[in-house]
């Protein structure tokens, strides 16, 4: 892994502990579920295809581990709601990041692909090129 990638690893663990502190501290209606998102979001720029998938399952287990530390406050059917509900957008989250890297990965390959026929087309075109112009330059001879 590269240097930048265990700094971002680092800091996304970091966040998730951070977030965790803070979501524990809280009563139950607080929305500091929602801050997952952000570490979740990071992941966008580490290099393993399925860190996002990782670390929305960390920030849904995070979550609910903190619903039953954190003091209650509202009615537990409103809190445990709110936190599925944020379960249900890390998932969703993580599946659009692996989704578009997936294809920004193919779109790269079949770019690749793309510009290497075209170079061998090229090729054969300036080879054809070059028999019309000799055979040219021998009838005119």
């Amino acid at each position: 892994m590269k240097p930048e990638q265990v700094g971002l690893s680092s800091g996304i663990g970091i966040l998730l502990a951070s977030i965790f502190f803070v979501d524990v501290q809280w009563p139950w209606d607080s929305h500091s579920g929602c801050c997952y998102v952000i570490p979740l979001g990071l992941t966008y720029w580490i290099s393993h295809l399925y860190a996002p998938a990782v670390v929305a399952t960390l920030c849904t287990l995070l979550m609910f581990v903190g619903y039953d530390l954190s003091p209650p406050l509202v009615a537990e059917h409103v809190a445990l709601t709110n936190r599925t509900f944020g379960a249900i957008t890390f998932g969703a989250l993580a599946f659009l990041i692996v989704a578009y890297r997936i294809l920004a990965q193919r779109l790269s390959r079949l770019t690749d692909q793309l510009r290497m026929e075209i170079m061998e087309r090229t090729q054969d075109l300036g080879r054809a090129v070059s028999a019309l112009l000799a055979g040219t330059r021998q009838r005119n001879s």
